[in-house]
């Protein structure tokens, strides 16, 4: 910025810096709703989804090394409740 010699220019000044000040509010409260659109549960298992049919192999086998391990997990959780209810009886 140039030196500021007069009270018009200060004024001047002023106004620029207000003005990028809200072109920087508008565009951050964009990015802001922007993401919070991409966050929304709906649209993160439409990306999982669409990366998993449209993506690269390692995306995709990564999509399905997760799911294996969420299903084994599943698997191993039933398995020992019904081990630790039949040692019950």
């Amino acid at each position: 910025m140039a030196k500021i010699n007069t009270i018009e220019e200060l004024r001047e000044a002023i106004r620029d810096l207000e003005h990028q000040n809200y072109v920087n509010e508008q565009h951050m409260r964009k990015r802001v709703s922007d993401m919070a659109e991409k966050l929304k549960p709906i649209n993160l298992v439409k990306g999982l989804f669409g990366n998993l049919f449209s993506g690269h192999q390692e995306t995709k086998t990564n999509l399905l090394r997760m799911a294996a391990g969420i299903a084994t997990s599943f698997i191993v959780k039933k398995f020992f409740k019904k081990g630790l209810a039949a040692g019950k009886n």
